[in-house]
């Protein structure tokens, strides 16, 4: 997909296959990697998730390395997966970009087949993400690297969908409280941070361009939700939805979570001015 004369998008069929990759790093100036398989559900760990993601990071960046002489930065979308290691010891620890989840590439290799789908997913977006640096930093690159991780990403969707069985992990979670899908709210748990689409996109941009993101990685998160925030949202801005909300689990309590990530350099770096969460909710329902 070209924009114009100074974007495009490029789809490949595996982004484990790095000579896929040749000619679309040619002639560009700027890279940004943002596939990565996200689904919580998986048989194999190693298979589904981890080696794509490690691999197709990889495969990627080589790329660059080898063909694209002409690029100044790739960007490359991690997660908040890749930050989030669990600190039960401290209920109110704020994640910065100096953390990182190893704990979860650490349960998968104790536990195999068995391991929890979303702990392989975490495990794959720290593996991929300290893949990338290290290549970088062992191979001498020519090209500045930066990195993006976003937390759970809400925000309209611009791709059209046959069915809601197709919609993305993030746009279903919010469907499914307008849908009749989701029957009980679920209490604040940890990690539960949104940041919309919109400012996603604006962060990979200015981490591209902005000479001080060169080297830098930055958590994108606008504060933290709740079930029952989200479901108070709707209420007051979508009645026509409520009676599809979840009658179980309303708890007062949750209506002001608090966050566990810290945004403050994205705003600082990268001028970041989030968008509220009653916005990205609205906006995403009715897209």
């Amino acid at each position: 997909f070209k924009a114009g004369d100074r974007f495009e998008t490029v789809e490949v069929k595996d982004v484990q296959k790095k000579e896929l990759f040749t000619e679309a790093v040619k002639g560009v100036d700027y890279v940004f990697h943002v596939a990565s398989p996200f689904f919580l559900t998986s048989t194999n760990p190693y298979e589904d998730l981890i080696h794509p993601a490690i691999n197709g990071t990889l495969s990627l960046v080589s790329a660059v390395h080898e063909h694209g002489q002409g690029v100044k930065r790739v960007v490359v979308t991690s997660s908040l997966a890749a930050i989030a290691q669990p600190h039960p010891e401290d209920p109110n620890y704020i994640y910065t970009e100096t953390d990182w989840n190893d704990a979860a590439m650490q349960t998968v290799e104790k536990e195999g087949k068995n391991a929890n789908g979303r702990v392989a997913y975490q495990a794959s977006k720290n593996e991929a993400e300290r893949a990338a640096w290290r290549f970088a930093e062992q191979n001498k690159v020519k090209f500045e690297l930066s990195v993006i991780n976003p937390v759970l990403v809400f925000g309209p969707a611009i791709h059209h969908v046959a069915k809601a069985e197709d919609l993305n992990t993030s746009v279903a979670f919010l469907y499914n409280f307008v849908s009749g899908a989701k029957t009980t709210l679920n209490p604040k748990g940890p990690s539960m941070n949104y940041v919309d689409v919109r400012d996603v996109a604006h962060a990979h941009i200015q981490a591209a361009i902005l000479p001080e993101a060169a080297g830098e990685r930055f958590i994108l998160s606008a504060g933290a939700f709740s079930d029952t925030l989200i479901a108070s949202i709707i209420k007051k801005r979508l009645p026509q939805y409520a009676d599809k909300l979840p009658k179980e689990g309303w708890n007062e309590k949750d209506l002001t979570p608090k966050t566990e990530a810290d945004n403050s350099k994205s705003r600082k770096v990268l001028g970041i001015d989030y968008i509220p969460l009653e916005k990205s909710v609205v906006d995403t329902i009715e897209s």
